[in-house]
C-alpha cells in the first residue's frame, strides 16, 4: 500500500460513525409556519430550510461531514419521495416544481400572505433551497439526506435507523393575476434641459393594483432587437405629411437599471431615466425639423413586464401620430 492509499485508510477510519439521524427537520424560516403561497410563475421563491443532525451508536451528536463524498440533500415531494427538480438557470421561468440552492431577485412573500419575518432561534445551520412552481396546485415537500451513504427522508417512510420521520412543508401555487391597463399609471411630463430646439419628454410606467404599488422590475421583447438589457428604438416615424410641426418623432424604452440613457433627436441628448423606483421608463424626442430615418418604425411596441413577483403582464405602446402621443394597451 503506497504511503497516500495509507493515508487515505486512515483518515476514513478515523472519521465517527453514525448511527443514526437525531434530527430531521423541513422548515420554513418563520417559526411555526407550516404552509406559504406562491404565485405559479417559474420565478416566485419560497425559502426552505433543512435542518440535520446525526448520533453515534451510543446518542452522543456526532458532526456530519458536509462535503459532497459524504454528504448531500433534496427536496422531494412528501407523498412519492420524488425530487423537486433542480437547479436552472434563475432568470428564466422553471417547468412545475423546483427547488434551487440560489436566490433570485423576486419578493418572496405574496401580498396578504403569511409574511417571511424573523427566522427567531434557531439551533444548527440549515441547508438552504428556494422552491419555485409554474403550475397551480399544492406541494407537501420533505427532505432526503444522504449521509456517509446511507439514505434517509422525512416523508414518513423507514430510514436506515429504523425510524420515521414526518416533517413537511405545505407550499400552495396560486395562479398569477392578470391587471387591467386601468391598473397602470402612464405618466409624461417635459424634460427640462438645454437640448438645442429638441424637445424630450420621459414616460413612466408604472403598475398599481388597488392603489397599492406592486414593483415593476424589467421588461423584455423581441420585436426589434433584443430588448430588455439595451435600449431599443421603438418608435421613428419619419417624415409626418400634412402639418408644419413637429414633421417626425422617436421613441426608446430605457433598460431598467440604466440611470442615463443616449437618445438622438436632432443630434444626441443625454437623459436621465429610471427615476421612480419600481417603473420603468419611456423617452420621446420630437425635433424641430425633420430628421431623415431609413428605419420607419410606426407599428404597436410589444413587450412583457415583469413585476417584483415574477409575474409577466403583456403589454403594447401604440404610436399616435395625429396626436404625437405614445398610448399604452394591453397585449
Amino acid at each position: 500500500m503506497s504511503n497516500v492509499q495509507g493515508l487515505t485508510a486512515s483518515v476514513e477510519s478515523n472519521k465517527p460513525s453514525i448511527s443514526g439521524l437525531s434530527r430531521l427537520e423541513v422548515r420554513f424560516e418563520a417559526p411555526g409556519v407550516e404552509s406559504k403561497k406562491v404565485y405559479a410563475n417559474g420565478r416566485m421563491q419560497v425559502r426552505v430550510w433543512v435542518f440535520v443532525e446525526a448520533v453515534d451508536e451510543n446518542g452522543d451528536a456526532v458532526e456530519i461531514d458536509l462535503s459532497p463524498l459524504q454528504f448531500s440533500a433534496k427536496l422531494i415531494h412528501f407523498h412519492n419521495g420524488q425530487p423537486l427538480e433542480g437547479e436552472s438557470y434563475q432568470n428564466l421561468p422553471l417547468a412545475g416544481w423546483n427547488a434551487s440552492r440560489y436566490e433570485n431577485g423576486y419578493t418572496h412573500d405574496v401580498p396578504g400572505g403569511v409574511q417571511s419575518g424573523s427566522a427567531g432561534s434557531i439551533s444548527g445551520t440549515p441547508v438552504e433551497f428556494w422552491v419555485s412552481s409554474s403550475i397551480e396546485g399544492q406541494a407537501q415537500i420533505a427532505a432526503e439526506v444522504t449521509v456517509q451513504g446511507k439514505v434517509y427522508r422525512s416523508n414518513n417512510t423507514l430510514n436506515p435507523d429504523g425510524r420515521k420521520i414526518p416533517r413537511s412543508v405545505v407550499i400552495h401555487a396560486e395562479k398569477s393575476p392578470v391587471y387591467g391597463v386601468e391598473q397602470f399609471t402612464w405618466q409624461s411630463h417635459e424634460m427640462r434641459g438645454s437640448f438645442e430646439g429638441d424637445l424630450l419628454f420621459r414616460y413612466h410606467l408604472g403598475l398599481y393594483p388597488g392603489g397599492k404599488q406592486v414593483k415593476l422590475r424589467r421588461w423584455e421583447s423581441r420585436q426589434y432587437e433584443v430588448g430588455g438589457t439595451y435600449p431599443v428604438l421603438f418608435c421613428d416615424t419619419g417624415l409626418i405629411l400634412g402639418r408644419d410641426a413637429p414633421r417626425s418623432f422617436v421613441g426608446v424604452i430605457a433598460p431598467s437599471r440604466a440611470t442615463e440613457l443616449d437618445v438622438y433627436v436632432s443630434e444626441w441628448r443625454k437623459v436621465e431615466v429610471n427615476q421612480r423606483s419600481g417603473e420603468l421608463t419611456v423617452i420621446k424626442g420630437v425635433p424641430p425639423q425633420y430628421v431623415y430615418t431609413n428605419q420607419v418604425r410606426v407599428e404597436p411596441f410589444h413587450f412583457v413586464a415583469f413585476d417584483e413577483f415574477g409575474n409577466t403582464h403583456n403589454l403594447s405602446i401604440e404610436i399616435d401620430i395625429p396626436n404625437d402621443e405614445f398610448v399604452l394597451r394591453r397585449g
